[in-house]
């Protein structure tokens, strides 16, 4: 009895690991037809069905946006506001395992036509904006590159298409 006394009285180190959480690093690409119209759930469910489950170190999958009245602003998934607002279906890019992203360049393709995003974003863990909503210009062939160097990296702002130059 005495010798469990004094094993309670005793300190004891008390190791612990924290729990490590961070928001996944995403990218959401609203994908636009050839006439500039948001494609449909269904159309962009087709083409990410065409596309690899993995793009560099981001999971893919057909997602949606919530969009203030400004269709600007956007609520993150997790805000309690998400269900408040316009919703536009969007491709979607992210890596949770790490909560970082490293996106290099996309191939879409919809109805014949082959459009090569390079996006070249990395998002690191302690960014603000690992939430990044992109829009795009018309659907059609060839090369775009994103050019975010006017950005001002808004967390709760869209990207306007006018940020994708085509390139040579």
């Amino acid at each position: 009895m005495r010798l469990l006394l004094l094993a309670l009285l005793l300190p004891t180190p008390f190791t612990s690991t924290p729990a490590q959480s961070c928001n996944p690093a995403s990218v959401y690409y609203i994908v636009r037809d050839e006439k500039g119209t948001v494609l449909s759930r269904e159309d962009l469910q087709t083409m990410v069905d065409q596309l690899p489950k993995k793009i560099g170190d981001a999971t893919v999958w057909s997602t949606e946006l919530s969009f203030k009245p400004d269709k600007q602003t956007f609520y993150w998934p997790e805000s309690v506001d998400f269900d408040k607002g316009t919703k536009v279906p969007a491709l979607g890019l992210s890596n949770a395992a790490t909560c970082t992203l490293h996106l290099t360049e996309v191939e879409l393709k919809y109805k014949g036509r082959t459009m090569r995003l390079i996006f070249n974003i990395d998002i690191a863990r302690y960014q603000k904006d690992r939430r990044q909503a992109i829009d795009s210009p018309k659907f059609q062939d060839g090369v775009f590159q994103l050019d975010l160097t006017k950005w001002s990296h808004d967390e709760e702002k869209l990207i306007p298409a006018s940020y994708w130059k085509q390139a040579k």
